[in-house]
């Protein structure tokens, strides 16, 4: 990767860096213990942000000094462990000295109109070394950019949404169009440590169709979208053992109603991927029917029954119809 990055910039070219990870290292480990620094209001580890000094929940947005000792057994080798967009921007300026790196991601494009300057900036090729979170794919043009890098795909390789390998296949498409848009040839590189993978390889050899082709067929065998119609019921209180409660009275009346058959499913209740957020007991019941016809009928006929449950009044419950993800 160094030297492919090499070759581009010395023949005057940009390259471009994604990474779906802001800040400097999403987790800060004791050396000692194996103590985790964790949000105490998620069930999710705090990101450490170097330039700030802080640890920051990604998901409640809570923020804390980074601590200087273990708070489990006091020792103070704390490692950052991991590498967000902030680290590698820091890396490969000391590795390219010679060649001006920007970063675009949520934390560097705060202040109103930076990113429009930034943007402006690398057209004029003021930067050479680009990287950036999914924000940096969307549409941009920027002509003399020829290597664009996906770095660390392997967390949409092995996810349990099972849209997360399709949305890594329309990612890569999308960064390809980045790379040699003008007279320039470009090139295109995954960083995995499963090259083998058969997505990676039906995408990378055999190009989109054929993936799709695969993903369509897999997707028919295990009757999943498009050709099965889910909705997704998610609530959240400060009480678990309330929303559990909840989500068994709605089980009882989707396989109660006169739409339920064979052909349709009810899964769960479980715990949400992220079970707390900003304090908040989070669960899911999923809803599988064969045509959208069905599950909206199926969910038109339970949702007065579930408004009148005494327990809906104290939970805040949402229903998603073909949620896009399922966290």
């Amino acid at each position: 990767m160094i030297a492919r990055m090499r070759t581009h910039l010395q023949a005057g070219n940009q390259v471009m860096l994604f990474l779906n990870r802001r800040g400097f290292s999403p987790a800060v480990i004791c050396h000692e213990c194996g103590w985790l620094a964790e949000c105490k209001r998620c069930d999710a580890y705090y990101t450490f942000h170097q330039q700030s000094g802080e640890l920051r929940c990604h998901h409640c947005a809570t923020q804390r000094p980074m601590m200087q000792q273990c708070e489990q057994c006091g020792s103070t080798q704390l490692n950052a462990v991991g590498v967000g967009t902030e680290q590698l921007e820091q890396q490969l300026a000391t590795l390219f000295p010679d060649y001006r790196t920007v970063r675009i991601d949520r934390d560097s494009t705060r202040r109103k109109g930076s990113l429009e300057n930034y943007l402006e900036a690398i057209r004029n090729n003021e930067y050479q070394i680009l990287i950036g979170t999914q924000m940096l794919a969307k549409g941009h043009h920027f002509p003399d950019v020829t290597l664009v890098a996906l770095l660390d795909v392997d967390s949409a390789l092995f996810c349990n949404d099972f849209r997360a390998p399709e949305r890594l296949a329309q990612l890569f498409i999308q960064v390809a169009g980045r790379a040699g848009r003008a007279s320039k040839p470009g090139e295109v590189v995954l960083q995995t440590h499963h090259p083998e993978h058969a997505l990676l390889q039906a995408l990378l050899y055999k190009g989109y169709d054929h993936f799709a082709q695969g993903a369509l067929t897999e997707r028919k065998q295990a009757w999943l979208p498009p050709f099965t119609y889910l909705a997704l019921l998610r609530a959240e209180a400060n009480d678990s053992a309330l929303v559990e409660q909840f989500f068994q009275q709605v089980r009882g009346i989707f396989e109660n109603s006169p739409v339920y058959s064979d052909e349709t499913m009810v899964m769960g209740p479980n715990p949400a991927p992220l079970s707390r957020r900003a304090g908040r007991y989070r669960w899911q019941l999923l809803l599988q029917a064969p045509s959208r016809k069905t599950l909206q009928q199926w969910i038109s006929i339970a949702k007065p029954a579930i408004q009148l449950l005494p327990l809906a009044k104290k939970i805040r419950w949402s229903i998603d119809v073909e949620p896009q993800d399922l966290t």
